[in-house]
């Protein structure tokens, strides 16, 4: 039983009659009548019989028209609900972000996603990046918002924007010396930093990856004192002078310090940033309310 086939017959037994409803339905009374007797015959049994009123349903018939009358309903019902989807009145978009980057992020996402999209659900998985691209593989979620570069994913992306790295160092640090200001903003040449301690994250870590670049410029090989799987240990522990550490400058107003420290920018030749993006399993085609998040991602970062 298909969508059609409920709707002609329903439309014989609404009519009575095979050629008022062949009218009714925009086709032909032979051929209405084939469709009729092919059905029958597949079916095993008749759906109508013939009196002197018409065409009435036989006890398979009114079995068949309570059926035929549910299918078309949900058919129906569900054309609204596409239509709604794609007017985006109603949807479901699932995203996933590391912890420390959706703490940044879906402050200003989503309140101004709701305001567009009060309808549209939005499911949040906050996860580390092996596991968002591990989730994106399965397409457990429809959009990741991570950096780049990807580790064991082969995933389309969007770029959002490029996020600047920092390096951060103790006020009473000797390399603090080093530091110069250039339009408004404190820099430091990382190869003046070269015979520093490093306070750094695991080399399995996207923040460790794009620090070890950043470095890998200068031509230092760092000397590291400590590591930690979190942003935040590695900027306190550089405030008060552990160690030098690179991290993004959008997570800086998450934490606080306890020691004082300056916030340094690097030259462009350092490659200093890594790259925001929003990321959907391969050759996918992202939903109505995916795209949207998107684009207001860029719109909030423009």
């Amino acid at each position: 039983m298909n969508q059609r086939e409920c709707e002609l017959v329903l439309a014989i037994a609404r009519e009575g009659s095979i050629s008022r409803a062949a009218e009714k339905m925009y086709m032909s009374q032979p051929a209405l009548s084939l469709f009729l007797t092919r059905l029958e015959t597949a079916l095993g049994m008749k759906l109508f019989a013939r009196t002197t009123n018409g065409l009435k349903p036989t006890y398979a018939g009114e079995c068949y028209i309570r059926t035929a009358e549910k299918i078309v309903k949900l058919c129906g019902d569900f054309e609204v609900e596409l239509c709604e989807i794609s007017r985006l009145h109603r949807g479901r978009v699932q995203v996933g972000a590391t912890v420390h980057l959706g703490s940044y992020v879906f402050p200003m996402l989503i309140p101004r996603y709701k305001e567009y999209y009060p309808n549209i659900e939005i499911i949040i998985t906050e996860k580390k990046s092996s596991d968002l691209e591990l989730a994106l593989t399965h397409n457990d979620i429809d959009i990741a918002l991570m950096h780049m570069p990807f580790s064991n994913v082969d995933a389309d992306h969007e770029v959002i924007t490029r996020d600047p790295f920092v390096m951060v160092i103790a006020e009473n640090s000797p390399a603090a010396k080093n530091i110069y200001e250039k339009n408004g903003k404190i820099y430091i040449d990382p190869r003046a930093c070269a015979e520093e301690k490093f306070v750094l994250a695991y080399p399995t870590q996207r923040v460790r990856q794009v620090s070890d670049r950043i470095l890998a410029q200068a031509d230092i090989v760092p000397n590291i004192s400590f590591m930690t799987s979190s942003v935040e240990t590695a900027m306190r522990m550089a405030s008060v002078g552990v160690g030098l550490t690179l991290m993004p400058q959008s997570y800086i107003n998450l934490f606080t310090c306890p020691g004082s420290a300056y916030f340094c920018h690097m030259e462009e030749e350092y490659k200093a940033y890594w790259t925001f993006v929003a990321a959907y399993p391969k050759d996918s085609e992202l939903s109505n309310p995916a795209k949207e998040m998107i684009r207001i991602l860029k719109e909030i970062y423009c």
